[in-house]
Parts: structure tokens; C-alpha cells; sequence
């Protein structure tokens, strides 16, 4: 029930899984960095969660894109 970390949004954007762009891809640090597996993995992640929500997988879903910094705690120099 205690907060562990406090973030800022730095970006956000709408649009189709499929516009997500390498560099965002790279930044979310996932798998190998690419934009390729990068969609492979949302789209397994979407197709198996979508159901239970009622909705159905689409070429042209939309998400959020969300870029983001810690802001608390701030971090500390090693």
C-alpha cells in the first residue's frame, strides 16, 4: 500500500499498435530492442488478454503510447 516510485509522463500518444517506431521500441528495453519483436510480443500480449475484455484482436488496434521518467525517489549516485 506504500508507493515505491512516483513517475512523470513525458510523452503521450494514440495511435495503432503498429506505428510504434524503433526508437520506442529500443526504449522500452524489452527482448532484443527491436521494432520487430517489440510488435511480436504486444500482439501475443493483446490477442491473449483482449478476449477478456470483450474485445476482439484488430491489425489496426489502438494503444497508448507512453514515454515517462522517474521523478521519486530521486535517484542516488553509486
Amino acid at each position: 500500500g506504500a508507493p515505491r516510485c512516483v513517475l512523470r509522463t513525458t510523452e503521450l500518444r494514440l495511435g495503432p499498435l503498429r506505428s510504434v517506431d524503433e526508437a520506442f521500441a529500443w526504449d522500452e528495453g524489452e527482448d532484443d530492442r527491436t521494432r520487430e519483436s517489440w510488435l511480436r510480443e504486444h500482439e501475443r500480449y493483446f490477442r491473449r488478454t483482449l478476449p477478456a475484455r470483450g474485445r476482439a484482436w484488430s491489425d489496426d488496434l489502438e494503444v497508448v503510447f507512453e514515454r515517462f521518467r522517474v521523478v521519486w525517489p530521486p535517484e542516488v549516485a553509486g
